[in-house]
């Protein structure tokens, strides 16, 4: 059981009861503490404070409240609030089950139907009876828990009434049985159905007397737009621009009605650009809400759409998709997410995205829906600029004025989102929570596409998810509420768990400075923490050697180890070649590099065989090295890169670019591998899938090993593979023990396939 503070639990308590603002999670473990340990007083002033304070917040009973309840009440400990509270609730219950309808029994009605109406009676009395019984228990119970309290007399009162009440219902019950046994075909006594009447009217009357006692049904308060503007985290500027231009629309209105005409009306579509999860589709909801109720739109939904869902792939169809997108959002407003898509810097005559531009802008200017729907383009800020630039239509009818930049949120504002998040779930998160809610936002923040709210709110999923596997139905109670740094604890994959320093057969040299770059970001991050001067730490490399020396496998190795000393964020390893960067046609191969490069950060940009991108003065090979050279710099200790391929070629590579070489200081060399070195990779090889082989196996590897011309580790690897193979075909049909299957003998390795 965790360690509990009791001097500092005591002082938050206190603090507490005094109204000041303390960590609830803390109270939630002493809770958990206390109940475990019996320590009964000090569980009821806990629950109590926990209680009370989830109660005023949320002014509604959720499944925690009430336990906490049921567990106070079973101390007799439950404050008198929280009791009027719990009434309220089983009072309000009691309001709707007595609001019943009452069918009229006219002389007229055949006989069959009396009789009909005159049964349903006797059920509804003797259910109503029940109720009211009910009821009156629960208002004893009540007199008795707040026989001090300022309810005392209402109690007394609504007691009286619900007694009165019973006793006019199981009266009614007598009178009904007493005219149906009166009933002789149509005809019945006269004074049983006066009683009747009488009694039934007597009945509702005293049913609206104890309604218009019990407590009403909570209406739910459906917030404005602007007031739940109000309600979302951060966005101060944007929320400022909003209610500006929320009060510029209500002066208009205001003029009109006074009698003053414009003739420019304002435009009402809108332009939100911000980064992943900065709550551009929320706003959008919100505007929709606020036009809805100025009058400006016949309804507040919001109809979202992207390229898929407007551009087509053959004539005509694009002008359809788009026209009934715009009939689908009449009268509210059609959110185009990622708008900049529909029209491609690198389209060819077949791709349809600037008719569906123009069919918008048309449909937004003049014809049938012109004025009866409202745009809001949605996408990354310099995407959207370009794309606007581009299309003076759509420019032209966004203006300058009416585009809103959402900023990524800060630190505090993404903690307070997973707060509210965890909050909706009934959870709480402790002090040391936020902390790894905060180190695992600070690894997924590596570029533009960081989701904001939205990881967030993918993290807390994971977190709940991460509790709920390590518990189970065994959970106890306070559990069930509680979010701790361990929910949040990233589980390690395969690939890290099988990749180790110690399991690279040979590569002295590179081993050698691989423990060296460990212990210089080691030192240097402490002497960062100690408030010392620190060294630059060059890691970008070169990793030069011949074919299947394990430059690609030592990469994997270097970009955990990054990770696992808090270098890089991401600690992934991306591999590229001449083809992924160059391409055939001026400007592309910029931008297929700067792709690359972000896909890579966190990471480890890895180019195998570089020096192919050096070619002649009419290859694009060169220009991609000037991007790489000219982002490596702006993206500082966020990406690390690697260059890969033959020595000398390499050297060369290096040498004839000042950036590169300013750039990549650090250089690898791996020597081919010894015949024992690689005879010692076949057989990991082989273990690693769980074949096992004896001395003489070893020894014709060894000797096919010495066979191959220029062996590298790659052979080595392709000799077990083709084993493998043989074995296979070699056991298949027969009727062998599992031992069969895990021996690899000589004839799978001596016989070609």
């Amino acid at each position: 059981m965790k360690q509990i503070n009791l001097d500092q639990v005591q002082a938050d308590l206190t603090r507490w009861e005094e109204g000041e603002t303390v960590d609830e999670a803390a109270l939630l473990s002493y809770a958990h503490w206390s109940r475990a340990t019996g320590q009964r007083d000090e569980l009821a002033r806990t629950l109590t404070l926990l209680a009370t304070r989830r109660f005023r917040e949320t002014e509604t009973m959720d499944p925690l409240l009430n336990r906490w309840m049921k567990e106070l009440e079973s101390m007799h400990a439950l404050p008198a609030e929280l009791r009027v509270s719990q009434l309220n609730e089983k009072l309000r219950r009691f309001r709707q089950t007595l609001q019943i309808e009452w069918p009229t029994l006219r002389e007229a009605d055949y006989a069959s139907m009396k009789v009909q109406i005159l049964t349903d009676y006797e059920a509804k009395t003797s259910s109503l009876l029940d109720q009211l019984d009910q009821l009156h228990e629960e208002v004893e119970r009540a007199k008795s828990d707040l026989r001090d309290s300022e309810f005392k007399h209402q109690l007394e009162q609504l007691s009286a009434v619900v007694v009165e009440a019973m006793q006019e219902v199981a009266a009614l019950e007598d009178d009904t049985a007493s005219l149906l046994a009166s009933m002789q075909g149509n005809y019945f006594s006269r004074e049983a159905f006066r009683r009747f009447n009488e009694r039934v009217t007597a009945v509702k009357s005293r049913l609206e007397t104890i309604i218009g006692l019990l407590p009403e049904q909570k209406r739910e308060t459906k917030s404005s737009g602007i007031e739940k503007l109000e309600t979302m985290i951060g966005l101060t500027d944007i929320k400022a621009r909003v209610k500006s231009w929320y009060r510029f629309l209500l002066f208009q209105q205001e003029r009109e009605k006074a009698g003053f005409s414009s003739i420019h009306q304002p435009s009402l579509h809108l332009v939100f650009t911000g980064n992943p999860g900065t709550g551009k589709t929320t706003l959008a909801r919100l505007m929709a809400e606020i036009y809805f109720e100025l009058g400006l739109l016949s309804r507040p939904d919001v109809i979202e759409a992207d390229r898929s869902s407007l551009v087509g792939a053959f004539v005509g169809q694009t002008e359809e998709q788009v026209m009934n997108k715009v009939k689908e959002a009449e009268g509210g407003v059609l959110f185009i997410d990622e708008a900049y898509a529909l029209k491609r810097q690198d389209a060819s005559g077949s791709d349809y995205g600037q008719a569906a531009i123009d069919t918008l802008v048309a449909a937004m200017t003049s014809g049938e829906y012109a004025r009866k729907f409202v745009v809001i383009l949605a996408g990354y800020p310099e995407e959207m600029r370009h794309f606007l630039l581009a299309n003076p239509g759509l420019r032209s009818r966004f203006p300058e004025s009416n585009h809103y930049e959402l900023p990524n949120y800060s630190d505090e504002e993404l903690v307070a989102i997973g707060e509210k998040v965890a909050d909706d779930n009934n959870y709480v998160l402790t002090a040391e929570a936020k902390r790894a809610l905060l180190a695992r936002l600070d690894r997924e923040r590596v570029d533009a596409t960081f989701g904001n709210a939205r990881t967030v709110h993918n993290i807390l999923l994971d977190a709940m998810f991460q509790k709920g596997s390590r518990f189970g139905a065994e959970a106890p109670l306070d559990e069930m509420a509680i979010l701790t740094e361990l929910d949040f604890v990233e589980t390690e994959s395969e690939e890290d768990r099988a990749l180790s320093v110690d399991d690279l057969v040979g590569m002295d040299e590179a081993k050698r400075q691989l423990r060296e770059i460990e212990a210089l970001i080691t030192v240097q991050k402490r002497r960062r923490e100690l408030g010392l001067k620190t060294a630059p730490v060059e890691l970008h490399a070169t990793l030069v050697g011949n074919s299947g020396t394990g430059k690609t496998t030592f990469a994997h190795l270097y970009a955990q180890l990054l990770k696992k000393t808090g270098y890089l964020k991401r600690g992934h390893l991306k591999v590229v070649s001449r083809a992924d960067l160059v391409s055939g046609y001026v400007g592309q191969t910029a931008q297929k590099t700067k792709a690359a490069i972000r896909d890579a950060l966190g990471g480890v940009l890895l180019i195998d065989e570089a020096y192919s991108l050096s070619g002649g003065p009419n290859d694009y090979g060169k220009e991609a090295i000037d991007t790489l050279v000219d982002e490596m710099p702006k993206h500082g200790e966020n990406l690390v890169v690697v260059l890969a391929g033959y020595d000398a070629p390499m050297r060369r590579l290096i040498e004839s670019n000042p950036g590169l070489s300013s750039r990549i200081k650090r250089s690898i060399h791996f020597e081919d591998y010894s015949t024992n070195e690689l005879v010692e990779i076949a057989i990991r090889y082989a273990e690693k899938f769980g074949y096992v082989m004896d001395e003489d196996v070893r020894s014709e590897i060894e000797n096919r090993i010495r066979q191959m011309e220029r062996p590298n580790a790659r052979m080595a690897l392709s000799l077990i593979d083709e084993a493998i193979a043989r074995q296979s075909y070699r056991l298949v049909g027969q009727d062998v023990s599992e031992s069969d299957f895990n021996q690899l003998l000589v004839v799978d390795i001596s016989t070609k396939l």
